[in-house]
Formats: structure tokens, sequence, C-alpha cells
């Protein structure tokens, strides 16, 4: 007998969860997404329009010319500053949402019931695209972008290039394969941002299809159809923008969060940890780890602060985030 895909369709069984009872006219139960994760990246990133169509043509600066000290009447051999050329791409994620209409016209408030169905498509999306932007590999989806965690694997080199730099991973001393990491950015234009096509808008576009006529293999159906699009892509304009601390282990009391390695992150950036757009995203088990430390009266490093009507931990005044989406299941970096 024929199967229905749960994935892409919703069944009479969703329906009877979304209310409080089976009564007709029970009450309309807001749907609580409990596959939802915290993705405070997408929606802090800067967002800027790319000066290319589908691409963001940048540079950097790989050396700077040397001043001469110079006396009355000498001559200054005149030098420049020389810089290396890159491309960032943009990836665009886009999904539907197609329910039957019917199902939708009979639920008590059918709009609402609608809307919060798109929103899960809504939340799907976010994660998707924070996954990008922190673990995107090109080589392994093309269509893709270089996440962080793709362009920072190796803690020997040098950002931008520069030998006299310090390097901008550090190396917690975990091995194996149940590691994870800190990112420590500086955001903002010029800084690190993300992009979009310039002839288009930032964000999530969500385009309402109204009511049509769904065709397949075996017949028709009229649906209420939803597109969900986003254009996004990454920009690094300084390597020193971004500092990472992998191999840090998850369990146990050694290679673990060390406070000493996040206040030598925050120093290697060029604000000093100073900058406003300064943040620190960190996987779930390590903030375990700073909120317990922070609860020590005796260590000024941390302290609560309230943020947009919500507590938030702070390490040195610059804001902590969790990001659920860096993985607790890295494998060692050299």
């Amino acid at each position: 007998m024929p199967t229905t895909a749960l994935v892409s369709k919703y069944t009479i069984s969703d329906v009877i969860n979304s209310y409080s009872s089976l009564d007709g006219n029970a009450m309309y139960v807001k749907v609580a997404n409990v596959l939802a994760l915290k993705c405070p990246l997408f929606r802090m990133l800067p967002m800027v329009a790319s000066n290319q169509v589908m691409s963001e043509i940048t540079s950097k600066i790989a050396s700077m010319g040397s001043p001469t000290l110079r006396r009355f009447n000498e001559y200054v051999v005149p030098t420049a500053n020389h810089r290396t050329p890159a491309t960032e791409p943009i990836a665009m994620f886009q999904d539907w949402s197609e329910v039957d209409s019917a199902l939708c016209d009979i639920q008590n408030d059918p709009t609402q019931w609608r809307m919060d169905e798109d929103m899960v498509k809504v939340e799907s999306i976010t994660q998707a695209v924070e996954d990008q932007f922190l673990n995107g590999n090109i080589s392994q989806y093309p269509a893709g972008i270089n996440g962080f965690f793709t362009r920072y694997r190796v803690s020997t080199a040098r950002p931008n290039g520069v030998s006299t730099t310090r390097p901008n991973v550090q190396l917690a001393g975990g091995s194996g394969s149940d590691l994870t990491s800190i990112l420590v950015l500086e955001l903002g234009k010029n800084k690190v941002y993300g992009i979009y096509p310039k002839n288009s808008r930032a964000g999530l576009n969500i385009e309402n299809k109204g009511k049509v006529t769904s065709e397949s293999s075996t017949g028709r159906m009229d649906v209420y159809r939803t597109k969900f699009e986003m254009f996004f892509g990454l920009v690094v304009r300084d390597d020193r923008y971004v500092q990472r601390i992998a191999n840090i282990e998850v369990s146990g009391s050694t290679s673990i969060f060390n406070p000493a390695q996040l206040a030598s992150a925050l120093r290697r950036l060029p604000g000093g940890g100073q900058d406003p757009g300064t943040v620190i995203l960190v996987p779930p088990t390590v903030m375990d780890q700073m909120d317990e430390m922070a609860m020590d009266k005796n260590n000024v490093k941390y302290e609560p602060d309230n943020v947009w009507g919500g507590q938030i931990t702070k390490f040195q005044g610059v804001p902590v985030y969790v990001a659920e989406k860096i993985s607790e299941a890295q494998t060692a970096i050299s």
C-alpha cells in the first residue's frame, strides 16, 4: 500500500496534537517546536549587500609599506602596501511549504494554523544557515560556503599570512572525536559580516503563493503554498577578527574550558575585546562550565547582565552566547 512521507506532509495526527482536546471548539495551542535550537550568529551577524551579483570581492593586507627616517634634502624611496584578493561566494537555501487547503480550512483559526506550520520551516532554515556559517565546507557541498571551523582548523597558521602575528587558533589539549570549540568574533562591517546579493533583500524572504493546485503522479490536490528563500555568504576581512579555541574536552577534568585561553583570545582581537561588536560563542557544555564559575563571587572575570530582557553571562565584559550548532563531537585538529 502507498505510504506518505511525514517529513513533507501534515497528517490528521498533527492537527489533533495542535489542539487542547478533540472538541471542535477547542482553543488552539501554539506550537512549541521541540527541535528549536539557539542560533545566535544567524540573528547577530551584520548583513551587507555584496559588490558582485552572487559574490563579494575583498582584499586582505598582506604587508604594509615601511616609512623612512629622513633628514632635510634627503630623498625617500616610496613603499607600497600589498593586498591579497579574495572572492567570497553567496549560497542560497530554498524550501517550500504545502498544506492541504481542506485540512487548513477546517481549523478554528486557519491563518494562525498555517502561520505556525510555516514557522517550523523558518526554524529549519535558521538552523541550516547557522550550520553553514559555522561548519560549511565547499569541498563537501559546492553550493555552500566555507564556515569558521573550515577556515580555521590549523593552530600553526598565522592570520593573513603575517609571520609576526600570533596564531588565531589555540588548542586546549584534548584528543579523540568528542571535542568542541569556542569562537570569539569581532562583528561589524569591514570585519566579520554576512553578505547577500546587492539586488535582493537581506534575511529570509517568505512568499505566500496562496491557494494553488498541486499535481503529482498520483493525482491533484488544492494546497496553500509558501516559498522560503534566503541568500547568504560570509566575509572575514581580517583573520584576526576570528579567534578559535579548539580541542576542548566536553567531559572529564582535564583539557576542558580554560579561562586563561579565552582571555588570551580576546587580547588577540584587533580591538582587544573592547570593540562593541565582540561576542563569544560557546556550546552548551562550555556554557555550563562558565555559569558555574560565574556563580563564584570571587571570580571577577564573569558577570551576569540583562540584555533584551534576559539574563546573559559576560566574560571580561564581553557577552557569551550559546550556539547549539557548535558540535560537541569535533575531531582533534593540530
